[in-house]
């Protein structure tokens, strides 16, 4: 898809817009049914135990499931150095925008959170499943090592400031980390899994896919409707949105040059530039931060990444 020129290259980014519009009509659905009790109160946290525990780990380790070689690790070595300057760089970021703003003090953790973490458990997979199959699963779980450990440590920093206790438990038993863990173990087997076991992981790992879109559009549906409205209007809201969306992703298009294959290139550029991360609003449910304002946040950007991502993959198509 990525080496076709002229036309063919906006025929690829209208198709990606529409995958994209694709998975917004699921996520609706899941707001509708959510919003209608057709889903009960219990299923945010019932899809994202299915999801983070079952399917997930399932597609990862299915996406792992290939012969081990020397190029691989040099890839997976690019894609985890782009991955650290990709968090270093929302980090200082986020920062820099939080002590320069002029917030409470319960909206100050979130609006640095949400600068800084991006969807990329659920969205991530999602967009790299959809442009670069398999292997772009693999390549996105690579990319997300060192998220999986941040998200669980300085996400509730940021966030609680209060010097919250992180055990290791959290750090490495962590289905992220498990799943790349075991599906890195698979990869490195001298034979590959037995055909019925590969087709029971592909089989439940492509439930993934619309669970988490529902999972976002349930999550969304919490959001009351007033309270939505008047945070529209706070500028601080779209400050937060055009640095996930637009300002980091652009200071990553450096990447764009870079002497290794477009795929990799791809993943780590449109991995970073998914929305906010509903984890945000709640660990700010959790801890004592503005839910209701991180929860704006993340519908605005996952609204407007329909129209964001596939310009930065028309960029990447253009530049490669």
């Amino acid at each position: 898809m990525l080496s076709i020129d002229g036309g063919g290259k906006m025929d690829a980014v209208f198709g990606l817009a529409q995958e994209m519009l694709v998975l917004l009509a699921i996520a609706l659905i899941g707001l509708i049914m959510r919003k209608g009790n057709v889903l009960p109160r219990e299923t945010n946290f019932v899809l994202t135990q299915v999801i983070l525990y079952i399917t997930l780990p399932c597609l990862i380790i299915y996406s792992m499931d290939i012969e081990f070689s020397l190029a691989l690790l040099v890839e997976f070595s690019w894609l985890m150095g782009m991955s650290l300057f990709s968090l270093c760089l929302g980090s200082v970021i986020g920062y820099l925008m939080r002590k320069r703003s002029k917030l409470e003090q319960e909206r100050q953790g979130v609006y640095e959170a949400t600068i800084i973490f991006g969807n990329q458990g659920f969205i991530g997979y999602a967009i790299a499943f959809l442009l670069f199959g398999e292997l772009g699963v693999l390549y996105a779980a690579f990319f997300m090592i060192f998220y999986q450990f941040y998200v669980w440590t300085y996400v509730i920093y940021v966030v609680a400031r209060v010097g919250q206790k992180i055990t290791w438990q959290q750090l490495v038993l962590n289905p992220g980390v498990l799943a790349t863990t075991v599906g890195f173990l698979v990869m490195l087997l001298p034979f590959r899994l037995p055909v019925m076991f590969s087709d029971v992981l592909a089989d439940i790992g492509m439930m993934t896919l619309p669970l988490s879109m529902i999972l976002i559009g349930s999550l969304l549906a919490a959001i009351d409707f007033s309270s939505f409205k008047k945070l529209m209007k706070n500028k601080y809201i779209w400050y937060a949105t055009g640095a996930k969306l637009l300002l980091i992703p652009f200071l990553l298009t450096p990447f764009l040059w870079l002497p290794v294959s477009t795929i990799i290139v791809g993943v780590a550029l449109l991995v970073t530039a998914t929305p906010s991360a509903p984890t945000v609003s709640m660990y700010a449910q959790k801890y004592g931060g503005d839910a209701t304002f991180s929860s704006v946040i993340v519908a605005i950007t996952t609204v407007l990444c329909i129209i964001t991502i596939p310009l930065l993959y028309a960029l990447i198509l253009f530049v490669r």
